[in-house]
Order: structure tokens, then sequence, then C-alpha cells
């Protein structure tokens, strides 16, 4: 009787604990690039309730901590590169105006750390300034001619990326390129075509704007494509002023957060890696999101950090909370259950796995004062010998569990969970839905059980209709919608 009350405030102390544990925060990598030995992210937070303890990257199988703070662009002060690239052709003059808006909004609104290069263009890329003082960039535009015949709207953004991409770098420096343009395409002799610059913009550290003047839907719906694709802003003059778009452009690159990863004795010999970052709140899972990232030759070893190098200091949480002193003492690390990827069990599931470790350990320790009380009711001879201990058989393989998927059409696939497996539109995924992200979520396998992640899709991932907004124990027969897609698993 006593052992099942034990068990009884056991549980009522996990569902406490549950109740009490931290929302569901979210995230997005906007931009990822790897200089001198450092991976730098630029991400988007959103629902923090709890200060950010802990960020970690994991890439390539290794995982690295953060070299520092996590602030925003703003708290950093992070040096910031705009380029406005504005379409001079013949059809921009009834837009004069709004663009000096922009221009000026865009000045007013930036920081000290802020560079402004101002280029057009139209049959060419051409740049009219490399270095604008921020109280000229409106009169400097005022000046530039509106009155080339073609416009080569696809080569000149793909010109532009080849210039702002060979610019030397000041270390996690934030580049946003600003389009200014009707979106109309007139280019007789082809130019790049539009899927191959939208690849090119999904993959490069420039973070791309756009700002659409007239009522050409179908070509400005085309462009906010590629912003989308960059992770920037698109904003059509109408909507919203030409101003309010500026100030826009420069709250949202301020309120990112810019972490450095060093990649201490990492090597690679070049291309498209995925990296995955975590942030936690003590061993409290706040969010995970990852992104591709290309990756140069790398060899191990890091270059000197400079001493003003940003990402050095401890690390703060939520916007709106005062960051820690740097100079303060570290807490001492409490005891955590066994880590998994770098991150103690706890972090790694969230609230709903740190109950789970929670109520195994007192039941662990209900059964350890069972088994003392069996052992004074009866204790061995005292010439017995003691039994001899034998190891552990070894497993032949990795365990896993067996998952069969039943698709909409009634089509099965079985798959073999021993690590994760991912759900989504990518080549690479090993669930693949048609209409889902290309990474849109993740199964994985913790003591046994299967858990589903959404790794911050754009329209969500649900359990039985229910959206999935921290790491979730999955049953059994759950139906999990993915985008427009929806599966049944059965294990």
């Amino acid at each position: 009787m006593r052992r099942l009350i034990s068990i009884a405030l056991a549980l009522a102390l996990t569902a406490l604990l549950g109740t009490q544990s931290a929302a569901a925060a979210s995230a997005e990598i906007i931009r990822a690039f790897v200089y001198e030995g450092t991976l730098y992210t630029y991400v988007s937070m959103a629902d923090l309730e709890e200060p950010v303890t802990k960020a970690e990257a994991k890439l390539g199988g290794q995982s690295f901590a953060a070299s520092g703070r996590l602030e925003t662009v703003r708290q950093a002060g992070s040096p910031v590169t705009w380029l406005l690239l504005v379409d001079a052709s013949t059809s921009m003059p009834a837009f004069r105006q709004e663009a000096e808006d922009l221009a000026e909004s865009l000045a007013q609104s930036a920081g000290e750390n802020t560079r402004f290069i101002l280029a057009t263009f139209g049959d060419a890329f051409q740049i009219v300034d490399e270095d604008v003082p921020a109280g000229e960039l409106a009169g400097t535009l005022a000046a530039v001619p509106f009155d080339e015949r073609v416009t080569r709207l696809h080569t000149g953004i793909d010109q532009a990326l080849d210039y702002f991409e060979g610019l030397p770098r000041a270390r996690s420096e934030l580049r946003c390129m600003v389009i200014l343009s009707d979106a109309v395409q007139y280019d007789p002799a082809g130019g790049v075509p539009y899927e191959t610059l939208l690849e090119r913009v999904s993959r490069s550290d420039v973070m791309l704007h756009s700002v659409g003047l007239g009522s050409d839907t179908a070509s400005l719906d085309s462009l906010g494509r590629l912003s989308e694709a960059s992770g920037g802003l698109h904003q059509v003059v109408g909507g919203v002023s030409a101003g309010e778009a500026g100030t826009a452009l420069v709250e949202f690159g301020n309120e990112l957060f810019v972490t450095g990863f060093a990649l201490n004795g990492y090597t690679s010999e070049g291309g498209t890696e995925t990296v995955s970052v975590t942030f936690a709140a003590g061993s409290t899972l706040l969010c995970r999101t990852e992104t591709e990232v290309e990756l140069p030759e790398l060899t191990g070893e890091l270059p000197p950090v400079q001493p003003d190098a940003p990402g050095t200091s401890d690390m703060p949480g939520t916007p709106g909370v005062p960051p820690s002193v740097p100079d303060a003492p570290a807490a001492p690390d409490t005891p955590s259950a066994p880590e998994a990827g770098g991150l103690p069990l706890p972090v790694l599931l969230g609230a709903g796995g740190a109950m789970a470790v929670t109520l195994l350990l007192v039941v662990t320790v209900l059964l350890l004062g069972r088994r003392k009380k069996k052992k004074r009711a009866a204790p061995p001879p005292a010439d017995a010998a003691a039994p001899v201990q034998q190891p552990a058989p070894v497993p032949e393989g990795p365990a896993g569990v067996y998952i069969s998927v039943e698709l909409a059409s009634g089509e099965k696939q079985a798959l073999t969970l021993q690590d994760t497996l991912t759900i989504g539109s990518a080549p690479v995924c090993d669930i693949q839905l048609s209409t889902a992200d290309q990474r849109h979520a993740r199964l994985l396998l913790q003591d046994g059980a299967v858990w589903l992640e959404d790794l911050c899709s754009q329209e969500g991932t649900r359990v039985n209709g229910e959206a999935v907004t921290a790491p979730r124990r999955l049953r059994s027969g759950d139906e999990i919608t993915a985008g427009k897609s929806a599966i049944r698993l059965r294990f």
C-alpha cells in the first residue's frame, strides 16, 4: 500500500513539474556562413519566456558550443552593410519620391556601424557609390537618372551578388541587399534563369529584401519569392509607405540574434552541409532549427580571435532581459542525465523528457529502497561467496524501432528508426512528402520511445490535429500532418 501511495505521489509531482514547463519558443536561421573558421548564424527567435543560457551547433556529427554571448544585432553593435539596388529603367520616374523616402528611412533608422552602397541596374549592374554617408543617401539617389530602356532584373541581381560576395568581410558582418523595383523583367538576351537565381539567393550569405512598386502582381510575387528564399522581407508600397518599409527592414535586421560557433578541429573539403542549432535555458530545450550552409575548405585550425570580435562574452537571454555581466563567475554545473548529441537528455527532449526522467528517478529510488528492505530481512550467510558479476551482453548492432509509414495514397513504407529520420520534400529526407517544407520535421529515438520534432516549418506540424510546439512522444497509430500531407505511423 505504501508503495502505491509513493508512486501516486511521484506521478503527482511529475504532473506538477509539467505544468511549470516553459512555453514553446520558435527559431529560424535566416543566414548562416563560415568566416575564418567560425560559423556565424543570424537567427529569428519568437515566444521566448526564459533566458537562453546554452546554444549549440551540430555540424557533420560534431557539436560546437557557442563561443560567446547570444545578442541581437542591435545589442552587439554588429556591423551591417546595406546595398540599395535601384531599378533605373524608364518605368521608374513615377516612383522617384518613394525611392528617396525609402533611402531616407534606411539612413535614419540604421545604427552607427552601418555602411551604405548605392547601385543601379537596367541594361547592366552599376555601382553609384561604394560608401555613401547616411545623411547623403537620399540625395545621392535623387541624382540617379531613370533612363534605362532594358531591365535585366535577374542578371542585375546576380551581378550585384557577385560584387557583394567579393567584398572583404568584417567578421560577423550582416549583409543586406534591398531591391527597389516595379519587378518587371525585360531582358531580350535571356539573362540568368529565374530558377538558377532562386537557388543562388537561397545559399548566398547576403540577405535579400525587396520593396515592390507598381501594380504588376505577378512580377511583384516573383520578386517576393526571391526575398523569401533568402529569409528576407518583401514589401509592396501601397500596403505600406516607402518610409515604413525602410524602417521595417532595419528593425528586422536589428532583432536578429547573432551567434558564433568556433569550428575548432573541424575539417572539410568544402561544399554544402546541414547545420542544426539548439537553444536551451538550463536543462530545458527552448527550440531547435537547422539550415544548409556553404562551407569553405577547413583544416581544423582556427586563426587568432580578434579582441573585439563579437561573441566573446557570456550569453544573455530573452529580448528585453538585461545580459549577464561578462566577468561574473560562472555558476557550478549541476549533475545532469547522460548526454545525447552534446546536450543533456532533458535538453534534448524538452519539458516532456524532463518529466519522464523525473518519474524514472523517483521509481528507481523506490525500487532501491525495496531492495534494501529485502536485504535487511534476509541477510546472506557470513561465509557465503559473493556472486560473480556477469557483464551485460553487447548488442550486435545499433538498436532500432521498426516503423511502418502509411501514406494518404495507401502506399506503405517500412523504415528502421535508430537515431533520427527526417520528414520533408528534400530528396535526402527519409520520409518524402511533396507538399512539406524541405526539412519539415524529424523522428527521434530516445530510450526506446519515438519522438516527433517540428523543424521550425512554415506551416507547422500536427499530431492527431494538435500542433507540435515542442518534442512530442508518439504512439503507434498517430497521424502526423506536415504541410498539406498526412501520414500514419505504426510501430
